[in-house]
């Protein structure tokens, strides 16, 4: 018993020994893969970068491999190839390469990988290197927005649209900021028989209690669409290929009849296109006064 003590004792010690002992080593990049990314015009990607969309991006890299040969380089763009290149000639251990693109239209980021295979097609390295290009959007998307019915006596009620700011504004508001409203809302009770939700271009004004006379006007034209759906216009140019499409005919001043779901295209006096999509309606009829339209916009900036 005393002698399996003494065991266990030695053991214990040698195990501590070697702990203390223990000596951490940097992790070796195995592949010996390196990658450079060459500067020249402002188009050249050699790091992460916030750009517009559609504008060009260049790469032009050389890629060393230390440890064994290449045979093909490959780019990637979120994970997917876009593009390789053969390694061909003597030297197999350095490789230097051009490629221009159209960066996306859709706002976002994206991951640019340039890295090397070799004979067996086994990727072997990318020098820890990617880029990230984030795409910025060239449209404003105001959300949730509420417009109410117009008022009569306080003129408290925000019932007009600035679509450059995304603000919602009363009459007493918005006198001082005409130039920038494209749009108002008010309950029409001369439409017959349908919906009497109205938005219109303020030169279109049926609310009498709303004298308009100095202020700016707007010559902001619409159209109610079914296409292209609000959720695919996810660029200044869908905003404008659809407003294009859609306002070609039969834009007026005015969009009547509204109802939840439905989308009118619109254009700018300024000449930027938009689509408003109608979330939902709360309509008190009688007691109209508490009636109200709640809106998504999107619009070029």
């Amino acid at each position: 018993m005393i002698r399996l003590k003494h065991t266990i004792f030695a053991i214990a010690t040698t195990t501590v020994f070697f702990m203390g002992c223990e000596k951490k080593v940097a992790p070796i990049d195995s592949f010996g893969v390196s990658v450079n990314f060459k500067a020249g015009s402002a188009k050249n990607l050699t790091g992460d970068v916030s750009i517009n969309p559609k504008d060009s991006i260049i790469l032009d890299f050389t890629i060393t491999s230390t440890v064994e040969e290449m045979a093909v380089i490959e780019i990637q763009k979120n994970g997917a190839k876009i593009d390789t290149f053969n390694v061909s000639g003597p030297d197999k251990r350095t490789f230097s390469g051009v490629k221009r693109y159209e960066s996306d239209s859709v706002a976002g980021d994206y991951s640019y990988r340039v890295f090397a295979r070799n004979k067996k097609g086994i990727y072997i390295g990318d020098g820890n290197k990617s880029i990230k290009v984030t795409i910025n959007p060239d449209f404003n998307y105001w959300s949730y927005k509420t417009l109410a019915v117009p008022d009569s006596v306080s003129k408290s009620n925000k019932s007009f649209f600035a679509s450059k700011t995304g603000d919602v504004l009363s009459y007493t508001q918005g006198a001082s900021n005409s130039a920038l409203v494209d749009f108002g809302y008010f309950f029409d009770t001369t439409t017959v028989g349908a919906p009497k939700h109205t938005i219109y271009a303020l030169g279109a004004n049926k609310f009498a209690p709303h004298d308009l006379s100095t202020w700016t006007k707007n010559a902001t034209v619409f159209k109610k669409a079914t296409s292209p759906a609000f959720s695919a216009l996810t660029s200044g140019a869908a905003l404008r290929a659809g407003g294009i499409s859609n306002l070609a005919s039969g834009a007026t001043t005015t969009a009547t009849a509204l109802a939840s779901g439905n989308l009118v295209y619109f254009k700018t006096a300024a000449g930027k296109y938009g689509c408003i999509q109608i979330n939902f309606i709360n309509d008190f009829g009688a007691i109209q006064s508490k009636t109200y339209i709640n809106i998504d916009v999107k619009i070029q900036k």
